[in-house]
């Protein structure tokens, strides 16, 4: 079994990154998609060097025909996600749907690349590290369940501690968790939530679709 020491180094080095990236976030706030590319090349450098690899590195490596393929199935998994958050916010009256405003390139350029940014940050240091650093020293389970409580207390940062917020991230962070054991790496987490985040924050806020919220309803901690 893994040292606890050495499950401690890791998980404390996952901590620095995340407040280097903070740091980073808040010092680059007025260009959204610079800031994310700055976050996401510190988690790559930092993970990277920490040995948290976006394929199993005792397997082959993957061809780009398949690493697209994992993240397209991640992909498909929150696209359905998010279609079912979606409409069952509008049928339960959370949110209401006020036309399509139209197709905003630009706008859905940014989002996505800001979105592809940010989920390279997270799952680097929200799941691959403690992942990583957990590994062989808990069991599956409990490894999800951790992944869970950073996902959720990094909301609880983010959102200055709004609890629905910090359950929806705790959930999606067991989720995303599951989908990197299965795929055995970062490919297929990787694509669900760029295309979750990449939704609910732009297709659905006026790029594509505008969906709006009801104050004080469930859908604030997703959409």
């Amino acid at each position: 079994m893994k040292p606890l020491k050495q499950v401690a180094s890791t998980l404390s080095w996952g901590l620095a990154l995340q407040a280097a990236t903070l740091v980073a976030g808040a010092y680059l706030h007025r260009n959204a998609a610079g800031s994310a590319a700055v976050q996401a090349a510190i988690a790559e450098l930092g993970c990277g060097q920490l040995g948290v690899a976006w394929s199993d590195p005792e397997a082959k490596a993957p061809t780009p025909k398949a690493i697209a393929r994992r993240a397209l199935r991640g992909a498909g998994y929150a696209a359905a996600l998010a279609i079912v958050v979606v409409v069952l916010a509008l049928l339960t009256r959370a949110a209401s749907f006020h036309g399509a405003p139209g197709l905003g390139i630009l706008a859905l350029v940014n989002g996505l690349m800001v979105s592809a940014f940010l989920a390279v940050r997270d799952e680097l240091i929200l799941r691959g590290l403690v992942l990583r650093a957990l590994a062989g020293a808990v069991p599956g389970m409990v490894e999800l369940g951790v992944c869970g409580l950073v996902a959720a207390a990094a909301a609880w940062g983010a959102k200055d501690g709004a609890p629905l917020e910090t359950l929806s991230a705790g959930l999606l962070g067991i989720g995303l968790a599951a989908l990197w054991k299965t795929d055995r790496g970062a490919w297929m987490a990787w694509g669900a939530n760029l295309t979750f985040h990449f939704v609910m924050t732009t297709v659905t806020h006026g790029a594509v679709f505008d969906v709006r919220v009801t104050q004080g309803s469930w859908a604030q901690a997703v959409l």
